[in-house]
């Protein structure tokens, strides 16, 4: 599995989240890994995941598969209080 991201909004969101999308792929592919919801929004079939990183943070990362080898991160933040009950309850 490839992962891709466009490096600007990597940027963005260091910048107002604090969380760089390495870290988000880490969440994805360190432990266990939750689906909170698919994101039906979109032009695109979005999942919506919870995940832990090395820094021991759960985080939300939004991913789409634009090619079946491939998984694009469009953004990850840090969970709040109700996701983080929902990761742990599937611990």
């Amino acid at each position: 599995m490839r992962f891709e991201w466009d490096p600007r909004k990597e940027q963005a969101n260091v910048k107002t989240r604090g969380l760089s999308f390495k870290e988000a792929q880490e969440a994805l592919t360190c432990g266990t890994v939750v689906v909170l919801r698919e994101d039906t929004r979109h032009n695109e079939q979005r999942f919506v995941f919870l995940g832990m990183c090395k820094r021991l943070n759960i985080l939300v990362v939004v991913v789409a598969y634009p090619e079946e080898t491939v998984t694009r991160i469009i953004s990850a933040r840090k969970a709040n209080t109700k996701e983080r009950e929902i990761y742990e309850t599937q611990l």
